[in-house]
């Protein structure tokens, strides 16, 4: 998985607030375990040392895991499988032959990684950025570069290359619609239909 940005999300605001929450919890875990001994005598409880920094440590995690995909935060949990109907096209803009694929999101807070394979390639993204569409009823674009290498069988008839793609998703995050480009080593370009499969 490689880092992405999110338009319009302020990691270092989150950050701020984890921050400021780990020392609140900290001084609430150090008095709940001071008020603790004194009911109970129990004296293995003084002897833990819960610092800032493992209280931010454990708080960042759970943000990173689960917490961002409370819809306050607006970021679209992309994670999981989509189906894709590819088509290559001709500079004229007519078919030049069609593909099926899929596409391997995996995704949290930080980090991100956008894999598509066909029966012949398999690719991987090395950049991305997430940004909220334009208009109210307009969903996610997810631009990113990658890179692409033939399987074994398919070395001696196709080039590794890298690409650019820009995926436009709905709303409801259940389909979408892309467009790509290759550049050295196969310099083909075209569209894609994605549906995302039932989890």
């Amino acid at each position: 998985m490689h880092d992405y940005a999110v338009f319009g999300h302020n990691r270092a605001s989150i950050g701020r607030w984890l921050g400021i929450a780990s020392v609140i919890l900290t001084g609430a875990i150090s008095s709940l375990i001071s008020l603790v001994n004194d009911l109970t005598g129990f004296q293995a409880v003084t002897g833990v040392a819960i610092t800032t920094g493992i209280v931010y440590f454990g708080l960042h995690w759970l943000f990173n895991k689960f917490a961002w995909k409370i819809p306050f935060f607006k970021i679209p949990n992309l994670n999981g499988l989509w189906k894709v109907a590819g088509t290559t096209l001709t500079e004229e803009g007519e078919i030049k032959y069609q593909w099926n694929a899929e596409i391997d999101i995996e995704q949290n807070w930080e980090k991100i990684v956008i894999c598509l394979k066909t029966k012949s390639s398999t690719s991987e993204s090395y950049t991305a950025t997430l940004a909220k569409a334009n208009g109210s009823e307009a969903g996610w674009r997810l631009s990113y570069s990658y890179s692409n290498n033939p399987n074994l069988e398919q070395s001696h008839e196709l080039n590794s290359h890298r690409g650019y793609c820009e995926l436009l998703i709905d709303k409801r995050l259940e389909s979408g619609t892309a467009a790509y480009f290759n550049s050295n080593g196969r310099r083909t370009f075209g569209k894609m239909e994605l549906t995302r499969s039932a989890n």
